[in-house]
């Protein structure tokens, strides 16, 4: 079975952002499922094939960071791509306030933990592994360790805990931080 992960956006919702953004340019590039690039490292083409291993963390309430406890009993092998099933992006359209307010986050410590293990991605279902002004230094600690951050992916729910191949595809760009990108799960 395929599944596509890529976020579809609703155009209308997304214009009326980038309408207020200085450079739009870099913007788009944040737009719908990316990845984050903003030390501008050359990924690795390998990347592009993964073994894919999903935590379902969507009973965790976003009061909480999602912590190592509650992922540590799943083995997660090196070079791996790591996704996250937080929900957000079932409960709430991509575009909307309401998807990007206050989403689960990743705690500082599983960032770490993640580090160490040396996986290739992370992937979520919201806008970020952390919020607001921390999203963007834990986008470029990752990126510091070789890991890159995918955002807004879907139907997360439709994977199964059996191993599965993960396909990553993006497009270079000198100068844009976000890149954006299409993930297709193979079960």
């Amino acid at each position: 079975m395929i599944i596509d992960l890529t976020t579809k956006i609703n155009h209308e919702l997304i214009n009326a952002w980038l309408d207020t953004q200085e450079n739009k340019r870099i913007a788009t590039g944040h737009v719908g499922t990316h990845l984050d690039t903003y030390q501008k490292s050359n990924i690795p083409l390998e990347y592009f094939e993964r073994t894919g291993v999903l935590f379902d963390v969507s009973e965790i309430e976003s009061e909480r960071d999602i912590a190592i406890s509650d992922i540590e009993h799943i083995k997660i092998p090196e070079n791996s791509f790591v996704l996250f099933r937080t929900k957000q992006i079932e409960k709430y359209e991509y575009g909307t306030k309401e998807y990007f307010h206050d989403h689960p986050q990743l705690s500082h410590d599983l960032i770490d933990y993640l580090i160490n293990k040396k996986i290739s991605f992370i992937g979520i279902d919201c806008s970020g592994i952390r919020r607001g002004d921390e999203h963007t230094p834990a986008d470029i600690r990752c990126e510091e360790n070789g890991i890159y951050v995918i955002e807004n992916l879907c139907n997360l729910q439709n994977l199964s805990n059996a191993p599965f191949t993960v396909y990553t595809m993006w497009l270079d760009d000198e100068v844009a931080t976000g890149l954006k990108c299409r993930v297709i799960v193979k079960q």
